[in-house]
């Protein structure tokens, strides 16, 4: 049994009224029956909104529930942060997709990453309307930083209603050498979680909401190799000491590491026993990034190094952890 907490999706419904319709957010074209090109990206792939070949992959792998959310650059990229109008419309499509999945899928809603000062509304209007049971943060709201205050209401919101937080990487803030060999996908996006939850940890987000619970895409992509550098940069006594660093916290930046969670979409096994060893096995929960190929779309990666792992640990990473943070909300589970 298998508990899948990263995950996406779009309604059919969605895409064809995206690419009909005018003044888009997202490019897309209608290129055949059932098949859909985006721009800057190429043909989507049809497990992305084919909902029974998903639902029988999911049952052929012992899948028991899909925590599902829209592709990451429909939420927000370098140049734009998905307003109240398209929030609304993608957690419609979640939804849509949730309804029809036979209990075996549930929702993250996307907050209104683009209008702070109306994300907590809405984010709470789509968790009463919809039921989702947590929710997909991008790790930047285009070129403007998580930690900003004009996010704090949202934060509150979040930990207030108890949500399942899952944070996915989104635009690069990184410089022209990204641009080739899908850097921005497989060093960018790794490297924008390091740096969103580094900001975090150090403007005291994660002091201020000590009951937060937020789940890193991609094992929280290089930051637990930089815990050590972290701390070094809090502690500092001297000629690299910055006051910066040490002024909204009050405790060693690892310490804050205690409130974070990992996904075991790392794409080896050997990271993913790393990581496990490195955070705790009570803080590692299975997620596939499915359908994408730049990830562990049928969970076989992640399997073979579980399969190594004690029968604890194994169930820990499959099912319990995920079963805990989410609290009741998935009575399935």
């Amino acid at each position: 049994m298998i508990v899948d907490v990263h995950a996406h999706g779009l309604s059919e419904d969605f895409i064809i009224e995206t690419a009909k319709g005018p003044g888009r957010d997202w490019k897309v074209e209608i290129a055949g029956p059932r098949h859909y090109v985006a721009a800057d990206y190429g043909p989507l792939d049809p497990l992305l909104y084919d909902l029974e070949e998903r639902l029988t992959s999911l049952r052929s792998r012992r899948v028991v529930l899909q925590l599902i959310c829209p592709p990451p650059p429909l939420v927000a990229t370098r140049e734009h942060a998905a307003d109240v109008a398209l929030t609304q419309r993608l957690n419609k499509s979640t939804a849509k997709l949730v309804a029809d999945g036979e209990g075996l899928l549930a929702g993250l809603a996307v907050p209104a990453i683009g209008e702070p000062a109306r994300a907590a509304d809405e984010l709470r209007e789509a968790v009463e309307k919809h039921g989702f049971v947590g929710v997909m943060l991008p790790s930047s709201a285009g070129d403007q930083p998580l930690d900003d205050p004009a996010f704090a209401p949202l934060f509150a919101a979040i930990e207030h209603m108890k949500l399942f937080a899952f944070m996915h990487p989104t635009g690069s803030y990184l410089s022209a050498g990204m641009r080739d060999f899908t850097l921005p996908i497989i060093v960018g996006w790794p490297t924008e979680t390091s740096i969103a939850v580094t900001r975090l940890i150090f403007a005291g987000m994660l002091e201020r909401h000590p009951a937060l619970k937020l789940v890193l895409a991609h094992g929280g992509g290089t930051l637990p190799y930089l815990l050590g550098r972290l701390d070094l940069a809090y502690s500092a006594p001297r000629y690299e000491a910055n006051p910066a660093s040490r002024v909204n916290i009050a405790h060693p930046p690892s310490h804050y590491l205690r409130q974070i969670h990992f996904d075991t979409a790392v794409s080896s096994p050997k990271a993913l026993g790393f990581l496990i060893d490195q955070m705790g096995s009570d803080r590692v929960l299975f997620g596939s990034d499915f359908p994408y190929e730049i990830g562990d779309a049928d969970g076989a990666i992640a399997l073979s190094a579980l399969d190594r792992a004690s029968p604890t640990t194994r169930a820990a990473v499959l099912v319990g952890n995920a079963k805990r943070l989410l609290d009741g909300r998935v009575s399935a589970l």
